[in-house]
């Protein structure tokens, strides 16, 4: 099958309605099943990257999603596991035993081993990659590439934008573990928050006339990308009324997904529903 027009899409969603400044269940758990009955409608794929206090929180409903079109993966905020900062200011040591206390606590909610990752605000540093591939890990989803928040220990600048290998001693290069990073798309050329953060696609971010504009731009970057396997991953938060029709997520995420599929009709782009595993399975798969 000819792959040269081919892109992967990835919707992303963070689920943390049970963090502190949150800590609304109900909420969470009605975000989720809104946000999953859009991407039904359209038959596309999702990954979840899931805190460990929310997969204990609804359970049931991360096991009825599995069953469909949704990975459920494991997201990880430190300070809503009793520490006092983000994942770029630990050591390799302290990364390992904190990831893999969430695990078991992720696994004995659900049943079932999570196989991706997500830092907390995009937050790493050296030793976060091979962190993650020692507890087990076979892909994640933790840069941002251009993303520059010292404040979040997010440092991001020069990182690779495309699916790859990590590196075992540098988040910035590709390199030699086996673990694939699947980066959030983002625009170098359209700096927000004073220089700091890249426009992404986040549906929360901007309304559907600004969002049609990057996906447009996206598909044409990733068509002439170079590259074993093309992706755009977007993402959002359980924590808005993805139920609510007259909700500006909603109408912002229904527009989206019509765009996505419109542009890439202009732009002769086949787009492939995929999670971030079935990415990082593609990738394996083209590097043998």
């Amino acid at each position: 099958m000819d792959s040269s027009n081919e892109v992967f899409v990835c919707w992303t969603i963070d689920c943390e309605a049970t963090q502190k400044s949150i800590a609304d269940v109900s909420l969470g758990i009605r975000s989720l099943r809104g946000y999953a009955d859009l991407l039904n409608e359209t038959g596309l794929n999702s990954t979840l990257f899931v805190l460990p206090s929310d997969a204990e929180a609804y359970p049931e409903l991360l096991r009825e999603l599995a069953k469909e079109r949704f990975e459920i993966g494991l997201h990880y905020h430190p300070h809503e596991e009793g520490h006092d900062e983000f994942c770029g200011a630990y050591s390799y040591e302290n990364q390992v035993a904190m990831y893999d206390m969430a695990i078991r606590r992720f696994t004995d909610a659900v049943g079932f081993r999570p196989t991706s990752f997500r830092t907390g605000s995009f937050s790493a540093n050296d030793m976060t990659f091979p962190a993650v591939a020692q507890v087990g890990f076979r892909c994640c989803s933790s840069s941002l590439p251009e993303r520059r928040m010292t404040k979040f220990r997010a440092n991001w600048s020069g990182a690779v934008p495309h699916v790859h290998f990590a590196h075992s001693s540098n988040r910035l290069l590709e390199g030699d573990l086996d673990l694939v990073e699947v980066p959030v798309t983002g625009d170098p050329d359209s700096m927000l928050w004073s220089g700091l953060h890249p426009q992404d696609l986040r549906v929360e971010l901007f309304d559907a006339k600004n969002q049609f504009f990057l996906i447009d731009k996206m598909l044409v970057r990733e068509k002439a990308r170079a590259a074993k396997v093309r992706a755009i991953v977007t993402l959002t938060h359980n924590i808005f009324e993805y139920g609510r029709v007259d909700d500006f997520r909603h109408v912002t995420m229904k527009q989206m997904i019509a765009d996505f599929q419109s542009l890439a009709r202009k732009h002769e782009v086949r787009l492939v529903p995929a999670t971030i595993g079935q990415i990082a399975d593609a990738y394996r798969a083209s590097s043998i």
